[in-house]
């Protein structure tokens, strides 16, 4: 991991803490992985000491982020996963300093994630889930790494951790060889999660 840590946000109540980078996911339409490399995450005891510095220089609202910060700790060894950093960084702070999550891939949300995240008062409730397509065939053209099903199954668990998670996406429309029915697929998804926010890119 090469530290890029940033100190001074000016003008700003918001500050930024770069735990990852990397990315071992290999998406057909990205070239991340070749660009920035392997998997590379902030060493734990480091993400809540920059986290603490930002917090006494008068932050208000940490925000964790990253390449793919959905793996961050499977470098580290020791079965470490995003919730550990999560919840060092939120108990390092004081608990009216918020933490919110960058961009994160559906596998994070688990039974295990939500129960410990909703066990952080100071950890906002708002997850960026990233989608690019509500259609599987799409999404396996795409190369990511689950289907629709596995998606919701991730929106069901954060509705039941929380009253009213904010839930946020990003979308891919116009993928190579995607059709009006599979177009129609994601329009379904849009429709019965009904997103807080979108994120739209055209290819």
């Amino acid at each position: 991991f090469e530290p890029m840590q940033v100190k001074r946000f000016e003008g700003k109540t918001r500050a930024f803490v770069k735990v990852q980078d990397g990315c071992d996911r290999f998406c057909s339409y990205c070239i991340i992985p070749y660009a920035r490399g392997r998997v590379r995450s902030l060493p734990l005891e480091q993400c809540a000491h920059e986290a603490q510095a930002l917090a006494e220089a008068g932050y208000q609202e940490i925000v964790l982020t990253g390449i793919e910060i959905s793996s961050w700790g499977q470098d580290l060894g020791d079965g470490l996963s995003l919730i550990d950093a999560v919840e060092a960084i939120c108990r390092a702070l004081p608990g009216h300093i918020r933490v919110r999550l960058g961009s994160l891939e559906p596998r994070t949300i688990t039974p295990e994630f939500c129960r410990r995240a909703a066990a952080l008062p100071n950890l906002c409730p708002h997850f960026h889930l990233s989608m690019q397509s509500g259609c599987d065939a799409v999404l396996a053209r795409m190369n990511r790494k689950y289907n629709s099903a596995r998606y919701y199954e991730s929106v069901k668990l954060l509705n039941e951790a929380y009253e009213t998670p904010g839930i946020t996406t990003d979308l891919i429309v116009g993928f190579p060889g995607e059709t009006t029915e599979e177009f129609e697929d994601t329009l379904k998804v849009l429709e019965e999660v009904r997103f807080d926010a979108l994120f739209t890119f055209i290819y």
